[in-house]
């Protein structure tokens, strides 16, 4: 450039000179620039490879304190559990009750009280959790109880010997056409001996459900006394 220049323009060789000792000057400092960058760089690799380091053993910590806390609420609850179970045996050794006793009062609460109730069945229901004498007797059983032996047997409501019995007149449509060869000689399956057997097993039963009810409120009276 200084030689293409004009002649007005050009530079002394003092000043080229210096022109030259200021660029090898900026060279240098620029690759001392350079190596400081180099080496500020090798620093920051180091740095986040810490940093890395730092965070997985904070996250470390962090486990181990979540695991201290589960241990330490594991241990207050069993030491809990435990006193409660020490204060529990100091209060039954101060209290110690015998087995007889239990027995006894056992025995008062099936005398007294039903041990069974039906699955919907709740406290503070009106009724009883077991049915009485009277809804006993009432029932499909005490009904059946009282029929006699020669009758037909007693279906309740809606059970599956209608349906049997209209499946059966579905299925034989000719029946009623066949029904005049029905004659009044036949003769009734059972005689009257079996029909007196059948009202002393009614009396026997009647008797026996009595007496149990006379027991159950004569120990229901000596338990209250």
């Amino acid at each position: 450039e200084n030689i293409i220049a004009p002649k007005n323009q050009r530079l002394s060789a003092a000043e080229h000179s210096q022109l030259a000792e200021l660029l090898v000057a900026k060279d240098e400092e620029l690759k001392q620039t350079l190596a400081i960058a180099a080496g500020q760089a090798e620093v920051q690799k180091t740095i986040n490879s810490l940093q890395e380091e730092v965070e997985k053993q904070d996250h470390d910590i962090h486990l181990l304190q979540w695991q201290l806390k589960e241990a330490e609420h594991l241990l207050s609850t069993a030491i809990y559990q435990a006193k409660q179970k020490l204060q529990s045996i100091e209060k039954a050794n101060a209290r110690a009750v015998s087995s007889e006793e239990l027995i006894k009062y056992a025995h008062r609460i099936s005398a007294s009280n039903a041990v069974a109730a039906p699955h919907n069945w709740q406290q503070g229901d009106p009724r009883r959790p077991y049915p009485t004498d009277i809804e006993m007797r009432q029932g499909y059983l005490g009904r059946l109880s009282d029929l006699p032996l020669s009758g037909p047997p007693l279906q309740p409501q809606g059970s599956l010997g209608d349906l049997n019995a209209a499946r059966h007149h579905d299925q034989n449509p000719l029946g009623q056409s066949f029904s005049w060869q029905i004659g009044g000689d036949i003769k009734p399956p059972i005689s009257s001996n079996h029909n007196s057997v059948g009202m002393d097993a009614k009396n026997k039963e009647n008797e026996d459900v009595e007496v149990m009810s006379t027991d159950s409120s004569s120990s229901s009276s000596s338990d209250s006394q």
